[in-house]
């Protein structure tokens, strides 16, 4: 009979992350602020890309979870507004989105969702709705999702890789042609259904710094694909989401996930989510409540990385791995317990264009 071995780079992180857990076993003592999780879906079906698909049954098994585990479901929107204004909202808040549009989400997810009385929200992206009936949905189906309560929002045009740019386009041109991607986009959704609340869901989760001074210039939120909770501190240019697909749509996880806390941080850097490197490196600075973080872990792909604290008093923390990204987008993970088996939960998106898809 043979028996799983850790691989041996693995076992300097375990060791690390079980002394730091046994010496500090108190978890964050942070006042949580007002919060809440955006969950994020595509395809509810098992005829589409497993990657970008959760299976019917799958989604009923997140649905009843949320509601019997004392969840509330709002509009985005409400969420967004109350979060700016300083308002409450009820512990467990959670905001259901899907993007794209497909056809799936009438068929499947419309129906469950109207029938527990709960909001969601719809990207689309215009030019595509109504182009394969077998894929996405039309427009008279938008309008009578609509009709219902729900939001539509925008997803661009025709769901381009914002940050790629075509031949030698100057970044005022590129700039531009972002723009008209929006714009015209919202153009369309109020002019097909009556909406307009500038919400903009990147495609592929992509965005950089001068597309986030763009969004703010129009008026919009910007909503990411990196995962995590937001409160007042989020960024409203990225605010994560925690996609539900392929294998990130386990109920082994799901649980852990949506009641995830979110941490507040003063400073990040570097700014931008774009870089050339492979393993790029980070600086996280937590605000004054949320200091104390010996049990801060982060993860690249599942794996722990190093944390480095470079002023624990002040709530400074370095994250560094030597782990080589080769893919277009990545991300680390960082989680900290917090009170009730709650955990903190903070995302780190990279972005390195230069890949292609």
């Amino acid at each position: 009979m043979s028996c799983y071995r850790l691989p041996k780079h693995i076992l300097p992180f375990l060791a690390a992350f079980m002394f730091f857990f046994l010496a500090n076993p108190m978890p964050v003592q942070a006042q949580a602020e007002n919060q809440a999780v955006i969950l994020q879906y595509h395809h509810i079906s098992t005829a589409t890309p497993p990657v970008t698909s959760l299976s019917p049954e799958s989604f009923t098994q997140h649905m009843d979870y949320l509601e019997n585990n004392g969840f509330t479901v709002l509009p985005l929107e409400e969420v967004i507004s109350k979060l700016r204004n300083g308002i409450s909202l009820p512990d467990k808040s959670a905001v259901i989105t899907f993007d794209d549009g497909y056809t799936s989400v009438y068929d499947v997810a419309f129906p469950q969702l109207q029938g527990r009385g709960w909001p969601f929200t719809v990207f689309v992206t215009s030019g595509l709705v109504g182009s394969n009936d077998r894929l996405y949905s039309t427009w008279e189906q938008i309008r009578e999702m609509a009709s219902a309560g729900a939001t539509i929002a925008n997803h661009t045009i025709d769901h381009p890789y914002l940050l790629d740019r075509e031949g030698n386009e100057s970044d005022t041109r590129w700039l531009e042609r972002v723009r008209t991607q929006i714009v015209m986009a919202e153009k369309t959704i109020a002019q097909e259904t009556g909406q307009s609340h500038k919400l903009l869901a990147y495609p592929y989760g992509e965005y950089n710094p001068a597309i986030q001074a763009l969004v703010q210039e129009l008026g919009f939120v910007g909503i990411a694909q990196h995962s995590g909770p937001i409160n007042a501190n989020s960024d409203f240019t990225a605010l994560p989401r925690f996609p539900f697909s392929g294998i990130y749509a386990s109920m082994n996880s799901f649980p852990t996930k949506v009641l995830s806390l979110a941490f507040t941080l003063d400073a990040f850097s570097p700014h931008s989510p774009v870089t050339t490197l492979t393993s790029p490196q980070a600086t996280l600075d937590f605000s004054e409540d949320q200091r104390g973080l010996s049990q801060l872990a982060c993860y690249n792909n599942n794996v722990m990385i190093e944390v480095n604290a470079v002023n624990s008093a002040q709530g400074i923390y370095e994250i560094k791995t030597d782990i080589e990204n080769r893919s277009r987008r990545f991300r680390y993970n960082c989680t900290a317990p917090g009170n009730n088996g709650r955990y903190y939960w903070y995302s780190i998106p990279w972005i390195n264009p230069s890949i292609t898809e």
